[in-house]
């Protein structure tokens, strides 16, 4: 159990992924997302259509990623 609680209030998803949602799945378990930190700040990709789904450019901002305790 961690200490950080998700502070997410909007997720981001596929606009394909949405398009092709099985009724009675929700977007959370349908999604097949990796997140991750790119050059210039962070990017979200979907593993299913192979394409970007937000690409965020911090332009030169250092971010302290949160990194959890042991």
């Amino acid at each position: 159990m961690s200490d950080h609680p998700c502070r997410i209030f909007q997720y981001m998803h596929c606009r394909k992924c949405l398009e092709e949602l099985p009724a009675g799945v929700s977007p959370q378990t349908w999604s097949k997302n990796e997140c991750g930190w790119t050059p210039q700040g962070f990017q979200v990709w979907c593993k299913r259509h192979n394409c970007n789904v937000v690409d965020l450019d911090f332009q030169g901002q250092k971010v302290t990623p949160y990194r959890a305790r042991n």
